[in-house]
């Protein structure tokens, strides 16, 4: 039988031990590039993140946090939903900060990604905002080399933000648009972003939604070149308009890209800032 205890040793066997941190669930990082395409659900094991100085064709610009009130759910937001859209608009503005512009400034297109079912049974309440450049807009991803940091602002890209276009047409359709130097034979124009209020998707195949959202991107022209927006405006231009997909709807995705567009003219420079004499009144 014990007698006593050693020197030093006072018999508490529990009351020295430090207490074990808090859990905490996989987190992804910002500021990071992914070799392979987005995925809207990210398995902690498929988490591969490279340099961005290496061939990538995803950048994590941001990585948020879901509230509490979507966070007590018991499965991950997905497309449609408030939170997800939510998410995504504060994605845009993150991805904003980090580009020096609006990401539809670019060949670029914004997505979010959410934990895996598994994941958010485990804790996870992350939302991760993936940046990727396509070969046009709207088209398929292609690899690059560098981070997107400043591309469309202080470290502008030509060839990645948008200009000037050719245009084919064929029976009153656009078929085609080609980006050239500004300072070459054009007939189209980036202009900007028109942001368009409503819960349903804007289908082109109806008229009177379609000429809202051209009538929105008038007025964007209208800022870019410096001319009244008044009855006269559509008499001075017309638009083409880039129509996001349903999904990217769906994911949140709510501006739309607008050009001016002067098929009757062949440009060689910006009108922008141009005013009333680079975007005269066409009265034939």
């Amino acid at each position: 039988a014990c007698a006593g205890t050693p020197a030093g040793v006072d018999g508490d066997f529990v009351g020295d031990w430090g207490s074990f941190p808090e859990p905490t669930g996989f987190v992804p990082a910002a500021q990071v590039c992914h070799e392979g395409p987005f995925q809207p659900t990210v398995p902690v094991v498929e988490y591969q993140p490279v340099d961005c100085a290496q061939p990538h064709l995803l950048e994590t610009v941001h990585v948020g946090t879901f509230p509490k009130k979507v966070a007590a759910r018991d499965e991950p937001p997905g497309p449609g939903s408030g939170a997800l859209r939510a998410a995504y608009r504060e994605c845009q503005e993150e991805a904003a900060e980090v580009l020096g512009a609006d990401f539809r400034h670019g060949r670029l297109w914004l997505g979010v990604a959410v934990p895996s079912e598994a994941g958010w049974e485990g804790g996870a309440r992350w939302f991760r905002c993936d940046l990727q450049e396509t070969a046009e807009v709207y088209g398929e991803p292609v690899s690059r080399e560098g981070s997107l940091t400043g591309a469309l602002g202080d470290a502008r890209d030509p060839d990645l933000a948008l200009g000037c276009f050719t245009v084919d047409v064929d029976d009153g359709d656009v078929q085609e648009m080609k980006q050239v130097p500004c300072d070459q034979t054009h007939q189209a124009e980036f202009v900007g972003v028109y942001h368009f209020s409503s819960d349903e998707y804007p289908e082109i195949s109806d008229s009177q939604t379609e000429g809202l959202v051209h009538d929105g991107c008038r007025e964007q022209v209208a800022k870019y070149v410096d001319v009244p927006v008044d009855n006269n405006l559509v008499f001075r231009t017309g638009t083409i308009v880039d129509w996001m997909s349903e999904q990217d709807w769906q994911a949140g995705d709510r501006g739309f890209r607008c050009y001016l567009w002067l098929p009757d003219r062949d440009l060689t420079e910006s009108l922008a800032g141009g005013g009333t004499e680079a975007l005269p009144i066409q009265t034939e």
